[in-house]
């Protein structure tokens, strides 16, 4: 699946180091750095990890965290402090709070809940403003089970929206892998994650969790997306420079064989 999908991470202030080099060897070719939560947290090192993997040439995107109990203003006023004058390929909403109150015993409470229909109008009205400030593609991110459990309506407008989904088809046992050994033996069991109803596409896919601690991070297990597609077509979708596929190990020996065929030669000669 590694040889099909583009592979990237998805980061914030709690993956404190970075190794932006290791990454891009690993395989990595884009990046989705948290900017900010609601109206009150900027991610402290959003520019930090942006202009890394930006100098390390990553696709870069920026997601918001929101908040239900704050405004959608307010909440603009701070996605726009949190992304300055930072240039970012496209954005993502994360909607996955059902709570009123952050309290972790009140989490399961029905009273403490918002209703599925203000969790969906909220959440479009976000992602909608996000769209009309800044003309860029905007992701949601979700997850099916909660689209059904707490915001069936949004399966009303999700089809008409980029979506970024999370699924993650592992044990919860925790592995430190190389990048090698992650491609080699811990590719995903299926091909898609699961899509809320009515929704027949997706667009980026967090597929591990924070299962895997891999090389080029120190502190933090990553979580791992594929875009639904190579890297050409992510940069296509996004309107970038196309840039040459590429080669797997096979091509290449290919390519080698066909530029020096002497080599093929003496290997038949030795036979």
């Amino acid at each position: 699946m590694f040889d099909i999908y583009c592979l990237g991470v998805d980061v914030s202030y709690y993956q404190s180091a970075i190794d932006w080099q290791v990454f891009w060897e690993g395989g990595v070719r884009f990046a989705i750095i948290r900017s900010s939560v609601g109206n009150y947290l900027k991610d402290g090192l959003y520019q930090t990890h942006l202009s890394g993997a930006q100098k390390q040439g990553m696709i870069c995107g920026a997601y918001h965290y929101i908040e239900l109990n704050c405004s959608i203003a307010s909440q603009i006023d701070m996605l726009k402090a949190a992304l300055g004058e930072s240039d970012v390929a496209f954005l993502a909403l994360d909607v996955e709070q059902y709570w009123k109150s952050w309290k972790a015993d009140l989490r399961g409470r029905k009273e403490n809940h918002f209703s599925a229909q203000f969790i969906s109008q909220r959440s479009r009205e976000m992602a909608e403003k996000m769209r009309e400030v800044w003309q860029k593609p905007v992701l949601i991110y979700t997850r099916a089970s909660f689209v059904g459990e707490y915001a069936a309506p949004m399966s009303e407008w999700l089809p008409d929206w980029p979506l970024w989904m999370a699924h993650y088809p592992y044990s919860n046992r925790k592995e430190q892998l190389t990048w090698a050994k992650l491609k080699r033996e811990f590719a995903p069991s299926i091909r898609a994650p699961w899509l809320p109803k009515n929704c027949q596409d997706w667009k980026f896919w967090q597929f591990s969790g924070d299962k895997f601690s891999l090389p080029g991070v120190n502190n933090s297990p990553l979580d791992l997306n594929f875009f639904n597609g190579s890297l050409q077509d992510l940069q296509s979708w996004l309107n970038l420079p196309v840039t040459p596929r590429e080669l797997t190990f096979e091509e290449k020996i290919a390519l080698l064989w066909q530029a020096h065929p002497q080599l093929w030669q003496e290997e038949n000669h030795h036979e």
